[in-house]
């Protein structure tokens, strides 16, 4: 069937770096959970959703903000020493502000556990934010330094996250990147915090970025953290993969403050049909489904691969088509030929529906998939009924229908 499908996406003209697949950093319990809309988990919650992350093949997350308190920091010691305790292949990571604080928390967690933990250490950067906070570049300098510093004393690795970096311009950069460069700082998270970026924004930066540092001779490793203000953050996410970021930001669901985050889970969907990365999308369907449940954030309809509408078809013409695979018994060709998404990969069949906008193929497509068989005076019947209702017969009225011309 290879011949049968083209992929105008796997020829197209990008950066030299677009094979490179990057892995995804699950930010789901601690940006993720910043919006009054969102539920916050109890401890056992969050370690269940730990459990999802690494069935699904999420190999890296943020933990939590130990910093922001005694109950916090409880709570972020007992996931990562639970983590550690079942063994479970997923680098630990923690954020903080560019303070001694949170740098101290995070290097205390690391201690007390014994484990080697990521300090994902962020600071405002952007013209505005050191207008508004009234920071002028020597004392944010100093800051990172403070905290680099620490974390090196204490054998944790420091991951300097720039805030709004995307509105930030090139010479406050380059100066933050000499800064980098002097401490040796290996990984660099770029922000775009309020969503502000477009595609295009985003492989600009990150390739004006690699650029300097590598005319510098300084190896370094980008990572993208992308918003949903403008509904580009999963585009912007992908281009920041295409430009070679080693590591894509994201939450279950999108969730997070304002209009959210990236969302992880369509990321990985991409990632996985695209062939970058091996992951477990039924794994991926428990954990989202989970995730709405505990964090009290419904999963709409028709959201990609994962809403209840995604497999769902009423058109006659599409219909037609899905029947015509079926009875050719090609599973992958009826689920693809009307969808990009595979249904089986998410434990899922295509299910087509019978309402007003339907044709005789849904009524013969319900039959094959049900074992039944009916003359066309019954499949009329079903029609007819269906076009004066203003949503899809079930099964059971379908069947009732049925039952009258046996």
């Amino acid at each position: 069937m290879s011949d049968t499908r083209y992929d105008w996406s796997a020829d197209a003209p990008g950066p030299a770096t677009r094979a490179r697949p990057g892995i995804f950093f699950d930010e789901t319990l601690r940006d993720g959970i910043q919006a009054p809309h969102v539920a916050t988990p109890s401890l056992d919650q969050k370690l269940r959703l730990v459990e999802h992350m690494v069935a699904a093949g999420i190999r890296c997350a943020d933990l939590g903000f130990p910093g922001s308190g005694p109950a916090a920091a409880a709570q972020c010691q007992e996931i990562a020493r639970t983590i550690v305790a079942s063994g479970h292949p997923i680098a630990q990571g923690y954020a903080g502000r560019a303070h001694p604080d949170d740098t101290e928390a995070i290097c205390r967690l690391a201690q007390s556990v014994g484990v080697s933990v990521d300090a994902y250490i962020f600071v405002g950067v952007s013209p505005m934010k050191l207008y508004v906070e009234g920071w002028d570049l020597d004392t944010v300098a100093r800051s990172i330094r403070s905290s680099a510093l620490a974390c090196r004393r204490d054998g944790v690795e420091f991951v300097l996250v720039l805030e709004d970096a995307v509105r930030c311009t090139p010479v406050i950069l380059g100066q933050m990147y000499d800064v980098a460069i002097d401490l040796g700082v290996r990984r660099i998270t770029l922000c775009d915090t309020v969503g502000a970026a477009r595609p295009t924004g985003a492989e600009a930066l990150i390739g004006w970025s690699t650029r300097y540092f590598g005319e510098r001779g300084h190896p370094i490793g980008f990572e993208w953290h992308g918003h949903n203000d403008r509904g580009l953050a999963l585009i912007n996410s992908l281009a920041a993969l295409d430009a070679g970021c080693v590591r894509v930001h994201g939450t279950v669901l999108g969730v997070g403050e304002r209009t959210g985050n990236a969302s992880v889970d369509q990321l990985i969907v991409n990632s996985h049909l695209d062939g970058h990365g091996s992951y477990d999308l039924l794994a991926l369907r428990r954990y989202c489904e989970d995730a709405s449940t505990v964090l009290g954030v419904p999963i709409p309809g028709n959201y990609p691969a994962m809403g209840s509408d995604v497999f769902k078809t009423s058109s006659g013409v599409h219909a037609s088509a899905i029947l015509k695979a079926h009875e050719r018994n090609d599973v992958l060709l009826k689920d693809i030929v009307y969808s990009s998404v595979p249904a089986g990969y998410l434990g899922r069949e295509q299910e087509v529906l019978i309402d007003a906008a339907s044709g005789a193929s849904n009524v013969k497509y319900w039959l094959a998939v049900h074992g039944r068989e009916a003359d066309d005076t019954a499949v009329k019947a079903v029609l007819d009924t269906a076009k004066n209702r203003s949503s899809p017969l079930s099964d059971d009225q379908i069947g009732r229908i049925l039952a009258a011309f046996a």
